[in-house]
């Protein structure tokens, strides 16, 4: 038995923490508040992070991505260079656009990291219904260390070298995944759904290996996999975001944070490095009323036309 700290209560912090007690480990849930009979059971929760960061050396990171720096300020202190870190975060960093294993070497002493990422979410986990994550790190150990944390029979867990890449393309599918959303609520037709999804695909790669990732590993559990199980799943964050730019609904899919915060965040990074992300950026340009729907799925299926 091993003890872990999940850092965040929040639905995806909770799963994980339980997942683990089921393989009998202790998990230390961190939260900024106590939440009472909504802590799984067996898990240990608790609001003193300090506290928790000096009662072990492996932790998961499960806050939002607009939430980690400040969290990651406070945690500094008290996180040393022999802490194992794995975020399980989609999302960049508002305004600094930082990935959250970048984040984090950028503003601890933490250097061995790991990224979990894939086609699972909370609900996945809770009701136990096939999923597959997959664990993204330079550290074979970590790396085996997680999968065994975390496996069950209706868990798989894979495992890659390409940290930045499986970041990267779990976050980039988030986003991407709203097109796809957004042709799915305008009735563009089966024909329109396949160019979108694999127009989606290359743009995925193409900004995956342009920020620094391996090449293919966009297509791959972490990109791929979740796109598809977004594009497929009408219940995903994703597609409620989408329907709701289809339907010219601003403020509602506004309402979808993790995913407005992503794209901003995703549309300027690839713009400083003079990346061609044309389905990214019209899925920022949309959040912000710059174009509606039906114009925008016309520029994109207008456009002119390269070698695939």
């Amino acid at each position: 038995m091993s003890q872990w700290i999940i850092v965040g209560d929040g639905a995806w912090g909770r799963a994980l923490s339980r997942r683990l007690v089921l393989n009998g480990h202790a998990a230390l849930l961190v939260g900024e508040r106590r939440i009472g009979n909504r802590v799984p059971k067996d898990v240990e929760h608790t609001i003193d992070l300090p506290g928790a960061l000096e009662a072990g050396e492996r932790v998961i990171l499960a806050v939002p991505a607009d939430r980690l720096e400040a969290l990651l300020v406070d945690a500094a202190p008290h996180l040393r260079g022999d802490h194992c870190v794995a975020t399980a975060i989609r999302g960049l960093t508002p305004g600094s656009h930082l990935r959250p294993s970048e984040a984090v070497r950028r503003h601890t002493p933490a250097r061995q990291l790991a990224v979990l990422a894939g086609a699972a979410d909370a609900r996945a986990l809770r009701k136990k219904t096939p999923a597959a994550l997959v664990v993204g790190t330079a550290f074979p150990a970590l790396a085996d260390e997680l999968q065994q944390a975390l496996v069950a029979p209706s868990l798989r867990i894979y495992s890659n070298t390409d940290p930045v890449g499986t970041e990267l393309a779990s976050i980039v599918a988030m986003v991407l995944a709203v097109a796809l959303g957004i042709a799915r609520a305008l009735e563009v037709g089966p024909s329109t759904e396949a160019t979108a999804l694999t127009r989606a695909v290359a743009e995925m790669d193409r900004v995956v290996v342009g920020l620094g990732g391996a090449a293919k590993t966009a297509y791959g559990l972490a990109g791929l996999g979740l796109l598809a199980e977004l594009a497929l799943d009408p219940a995903a964050a994703s597609a409620a975001a989408g329907a709701a730019l289809a339907a010219g609904d601003r403020e509602k899919a506004a309402e979808v944070v993790e995913i407005r915060s992503a794209a901003r965040a995703l549309a300027a990074r690839c713009a400083r490095h003079r990346l061609r992300a044309p389905m990214l950026s019209v899925i920022d340009a949309l959040f912000d009323g710059h174009v509606d729907a039906p114009t925008a799925m016309r520029g994109l299926m207008t456009r002119s036309a390269r070698a695939e």
